[in-house]
């Protein structure tokens, strides 16, 4: 029965030291560590914790660094494998600057969590202790809002790259030397150039002197445009017609050889003209002694089926090419008679065709 006076006692010291700490508080005269420590409480209530924010660790390659070396920075976050991590687009770097992002390693823990490294490449441009900023990581929370985790800041000690800095000097200058060295340059230049007209001068003379022992031949001359025209039709007219085949490509083959071998007759390019302009050159090179009222309707025909999308027949396809080898034949030069030496009182004559 005493035990219970003995604990009201006790609870009642405990209630009177803790009173004027209470009332400290209330007057303003707790100290900076107990107003510090209730802020925090404030701000940070266990309600709000959020069991899905990722763990985000800042880390550098080197801490000691000359200016404008290139440091790699790695931000390692650690979350859930359903939450996804990232870095804000723009953050701030302080007194560094950005000289690239690697691609990020992600690895995959086993116990549910997955590890994520952000790379970055940085450069601080002046000497001295500098201080690498936080990096906010940005994750998205249970209902899809972003929110954002603080990777601590990092110190890092930028050496210049100067010797003597503080107070940088020159060096003293040194003292001149005189160096003596000959230049062959113009010499080797010289007889180069003397080597390529020595050269010269033998090859020409060799061969001048190979010309004048074998002599120029002469090509052989061209052939005449009526002899390739009539073998050229003799191939079409030995590949034969069908009677229910579409003979428009022969069309188009043999109006292809009239046009060229009128052209290498008169002397004028006819490949590209129209069938009208075609006969107005005729005109104009061979005057009137060519048949141009039956070319011009054996052309036109040809446009017709070119044209007009017209299948002829066999038997006019054979038509158009015995029309064809006798505008050939009609319009070839005429042969060549040459007078031979008469011998016991008659002549003899020698047709070339």
């Amino acid at each position: 029965m005493r035990a219970r006076p003995v604990c009201i006692i006790g609870a009642a010291l405990l209630s009177l030291a803790a009173a004027p700490g209470a009332a400290g508080a209330e007057d303003g005269g707790a100290g900076p560590g107990a107003a510090d420590a209730g802020a925090a409480a404030a701000a940070t209530p266990a309600g709000l914790v959020d069991p899905d924010a990722p763990t985000a660790a800042l880390r550098a390659d080197k801490t000691e660094a000359h200016v404008g070396d290139p440091i790699r920075v790695s931000v390692v976050t650690v979350a859930k494998a359903g939450v996804p991590v990232n870095l804000p687009g723009t953050f701030d770097l302080g007194p560094f600057t950005l000289l690239g992002r690697d691609d990020t390693v992600e690895q995959n823990l086993g116990d549910g969590r997955i590890r994520r490294e952000f790379v970055l490449r940085v450069a601080a441009y002046e000497p001295g202790e500098v201080q690498l900023p936080p990096i906010d990581v940005t994750y998205l929370g249970a209902r899809g809002e972003v929110k954002t985790v603080r990777a601590g800041g990092l110190a890092i000690k930028i050496a210049s790259l100067i010797a003597n800095e503080p107070e940088p000097a020159l060096k003293d200058a040194a003292t001149p030397v005189s160096v003596m060295e000959e230049n062959r340059i113009p010499l080797y230049v010289g007889v180069a150039l003397l080597a390529a007209g020595v050269g010269a001068l033998i090859s020409f003379f060799v061969v001048r002197k190979l010309r004048a022992r074998r002599g120029e031949r002469p090509g052989p001359p061209p052939r005449p445009a009526h002899e390739i025209a009539l073998e050229r039709l003799d191939r079409l007219g030995a590949l034969g017609f069908l009677e229910n085949a579409d003979n428009r490509p022969f069309y188009f083959a043999i109006s292809e050889v009239i046009r060229d071998y009128l052209g290498a007759r008169y002397g004028f390019d006819s490949l590209e003209l129209t069938t009208d302009e075609l006969i107005a050159e005729l005109r104009r090179h061979a005057g009137r002694e060519l048949i141009l009222g039956e070319i011009q309707g054996w052309l036109s025909a040809c446009d017709l089926v070119k044209f007009a999308k017209v299948s002829p027949s066999a038997s006019e396809s054979r038509g158009a090419l015995e029309s064809a080898i006798r505008i050939v034949t009609l319009t070839r030069p005429a042969p060549v008679v040459a007078a031979a030496p008469a011998a016991g009182g008659g002549g003899v004559e020698a047709r070339h065709a």
